[in-house]
């Protein structure tokens, strides 16, 4: 959604003048969208041992794609750590109180 949001607030599908900052290493398909939507840098602050693309579980970095994306990993890694924690965590409270 932020891709195309930022496709439609500039008028371009390609972004190649723009980095984005994730919380969370994105997943293969979210690589792809980054990968064709020419995102010039990514940020990310905690790896996804589970799906992440950018190392963690695969690499598609290693792949020869018409367009490579910089990487810069473990950005504020701590704090991102913290805000998936805590909102996973009330995530699940939520569900308990629904249950109820």
């Amino acid at each position: 959604m932020a891709l195309q949001k930022a496709c439609k607030k500039l008028g371009a599908w390609r972004l190649s003048d723009c980095d984005m900052y994730v919380t969370l290493e994105p997943c293969t398909m979210c690589a792809g969208a980054l990968i064709n939507a020419r995102i010039r840098k990514l940020y990310i602050g905690t790896q996804d041992d589970k799906t992440g693309a950018f190392g963690s579980f695969l690499n598609v970095l290693e792949y020869k794609f018409n367009h490579k994306i910089e990487v810069e990993q473990y950005i504020l890694k701590d704090e991102c750590e913290t805000i998936l924690k805590t909102f996973f965590k009330q995530l699940r409270e939520r569900k308990k109180e629904v249950k109820k």
